[in-house]
This record gives structure tokens, sequence and C-alpha cells, in this order.
């Protein structure tokens, strides 16, 4: 703008420039530093990198957030964060059990008591507090007049069953005031991190997968073909004299029986695995999920990882086979047995049934069957007065052949 216009008061001059705003992100907060601080000790950053992380995003969301709701936006949602006391004697990464579901939790100890921080609300419990602490399935259970809770020492996100008793000395030697830092109980826990460590790197074999997969491989495709003919075996059923059994075939692809195969091949796998390794083969599928072996990538570490979460789930596979073949017994007892006085059919069900006079039979008619599937050429099947139709297409027979069932059919058609 020209000065001698602005001097004539012909023109305004120029708007001075707004200040640069300050930035939205603060320092990073206190409990962040903190954390950041307890990554340099000794041994706790193997304990927690996980927690590590969750608080410095989630100190970053909540700074995001305090400027969004100064410019009037919304504010982010962040995950419960672990706020660390810096009083603490001892800080632990747990697993907390809830129903059949794992929370990851942190739990201080100090001369006060017990906190566990990251579940929905912070739990306190005062040392006199503590009535019982017990060690049940690799969890500490500690009971207090508010319930009882467990909780599982996790290594890298993954609780660590070997490690509970000595987690309960720690909280022992708390309850009793005699919990010193680096020494005793603490030195002992420290140690068997440690063991823990050894024992992955001893088990931490290529061959394990390997071995593994092959067994569940081998030996589902083995029950795939014999599931079948085992279930077709135990329900077999050898008619009176004089009458026919008409039983269904079960298909080894029907999707309950390659359920039932793989899964049955899957807990036969993880005992032979156990037996082979030892505690060493459950040692090297925790540590596969923690992901401390460093030797695989891609499709390998794909693998490694599928393997360890099937040898971690092997009562899961247990619980699923158990179901898929449950659900099978009905199609392996459902059958319809032919004789004088009708038919009678069973649906596989308890108390569901259905008999039928020879009265509602109103034609029986030879069916055209492939080459070589049935030794007469044929197959019967009935049609009865409301529409429905049974024939031997598809079963099993006892009692006679088709040309038996077909001319007693016939015989007795009305």
């Amino acid at each position: 703008m020209d000065e001698r216009l602005i001097a004539l008061g012909l023109a305004q001059p120029a708007p001075e420039p707004l200040p640069a705003p300050e930035p939205v992100f603060a320092p990073p907060s206190a409990a962040v530093h903190q954390v950041d601080e307890r990554r340099a000790e000794p041994g706790l950053a193997q304990l927690f990198p996980e927690l590590v992380r969750r608080a410095r995003s989630n100190a970053a969301v909540l700074q995001v957030g305090q400027g969004l709701a100064g410019l009037g936006l919304d504010t982010p949602v962040a995950e419960p964060m672990f706020v660390a006391r810096p009083s603490a004697a001892v800080r632990q990464a747990v697993r907390v059990r809830n129903g059949r579901r794992d929370r990851d939790a942190l739990c201080e100890l100090d001369a006060s008591g017990i906190r566990i921080t990251g579940l929905d609300a912070p739990l306190f419990i005062p040392w006199p507090d503590a009535r019982a602490i017990s060690v049940d399935g690799g969890y500490v259970t500690v009971v207090s007049p508010a319930g009882s809770i467990a909780l599982g020492v996790a290594l890298d996100g993954v609780s660590e069953p070997g490690l509970a008793q000595l987690f309960a000395d720690v909280l022992e030697a708390g309850r009793h005031g005699t919990l010193e830092p680096n020494t005793g109980t603490l030195h002992e826990l420290g140690l068997g991190i440690d063991r823990t460590l050894e024992t992955f790197g001893d088990a931490d074999d290529p061959v394990v997968p390997l071995a593994v997969g092959a067994v569940v491989a081998f030996v589902g495709l083995v029950l795939l073909a014999a599931l079948p003919t085992i279930l077709q075996l135990v329900a077999h059923l050898n008619p009176p004299l004089g009458s026919f059994a008409l039983m269904p075939r079960i298909a080894f692809f029907d999707p309950r029986v390659i359920v039932a195969a793989f899964a049955l091949s899957s807990g036969l796998a993880v005992i032979v695995g156990e037996f082979a390794l030892g505690a060493a083969a459950m040692a090297w599928a925790r540590g596969t999920l923690r992901g401390w072996h460093r030797n695989a990538s891609g499709l390998e570490a794909t693998a490694r990882l599928a393997i360890a979460r099937l040898m971690l789930g092997s009562r899961v596979a247990a619980l699923v086979a158990g179901v898929a073949i449950i659900s099978l017994l009905p199609s392996a007892f459902a059958r319809a047995v032919i004789d004088a006085d009708g038919i009678h059919e069973a649906s596989g069900f308890p108390v569901l049934s259905r008999d039928r006079s020879w009265a509602e039979v109103v034609d029986v008619a030879p069916l055209a069957v492939g080459f070589g599937e049935r030794v007469e050429g044929f197959d019967t099947m009935l049609v009865f007065s409301g529409g429905d139709r049974l024939s031997t297409r598809g079963r099993d027979l006892a009692g006679g052949t088709v040309r038996q069932i077909y001319d007693f059919a016939r015989t007795n058609l009305r």
C-alpha cells in the first residue's frame, strides 16, 4: 500500500498478521516421563513394553483431546492408561482373569497394599484386606472383602504359569512387610524370568512347528476317512428277522466331520509335542506368541504363530471336536425300519420318531442308479399319500438287499 495515500487519509494501513497459534500437542505428561525413566531400569522393559507403548499413545491422545476440546470439537476416546506410582516397590505386568477372558493390567506393590490399574476402574487392596493368597492353574488368586481376583504374570502380553508361585511369594512378602528391593522373593522372581527366556532359547527349534504341523495334517486326514466309518459302525442296527433297516451314510466331506477330524488331530499333536519335548513345548509356544523368535519371517513366522496358538488352545480344540462329534450323532442314529406293521422312522433325536402304516404307501417304484452303484441295478423308493418319499438311495441296508426290500414292499402295498 502506498504510504502517501495513507498519510492523506485516502487508504487504510494493511492489518497486522495474526500471531501463529500455539501447537495443540503439549509436552509429554509426567506419567510418560516416568515410564521412559523406568524403561532404563534393567529387566523392566522386557516385562511390559506393551504397557509403555500404550501409556505413550494414551498420553498423546489425551493431549490432542484437550486441544480439540478448547476448539469446541469432540474429544477422542482413549484406552485405559496405566498410571505408575513413583513410590511403588514392585511393578509387574499381569493378566487379570475375567471369566473366560484375560485383560492386561499393571500390578503395583508398596507398603500400603496392592494396586491394579488398566481395568475399567483401578483396584486397591490394602495389605490387611488381603486375607488369602494362593496359586491355582498358573494364576495367583488374592482374596479380599470385595471378592477375589486372579492374576497371571505376563511377559510381553502372554501369561507365564511357571512364575505364578514366585509372584505369590512376592505378594506374601509384601503382606508380611518383608519385601526388600532386589533381594529375597523379588530376586527369585527376576531369576525365574531369566530362566523363562533361557528355556525358550533352548526350545526354539524350527523342527518343532514342522513336526506339530505334520502330525496335525497326517492324523487329520486319517480321521477324516475313519470318523464316518466309526460312527456308522457304532450306530449300526441289526433288525429282527423279516424286517429291514435303512441307515444313512455320513460323508467324509461333511463340515462336521472335517471340524471334528482336525480338532482331534490338533489335540493329539499337542500331546505328542508335550511327550517329545516335555515342558519346553509350552514354553516354546508362549515364547513364540510373545515374538521372541528372531529367525523367522513372512510365511514361516505366520505358521509358527498358528502352531503356537494351536498348542496353547488344545482345550478349545477338544471342546470343538466334542461339539462336532455330538452334532454328528443324530445323523448317525437316524434310520428307518421296514416290517410287516409299516415303516418306523427315527430322526436320531430322543423321542422324535414317526410310524406309518402300509395304508399310507401309495406306490413302490424302482430308481435308476449309476454303473456299479447297486448290485441289483436299481434303488427302491416308497411314495406316501402325503407326497413324502423314502428310498434306499445313499443309505446302508441291513436285513436284506434292495431287491428283497422292493418285493417285500410290493407284497405289503394295499
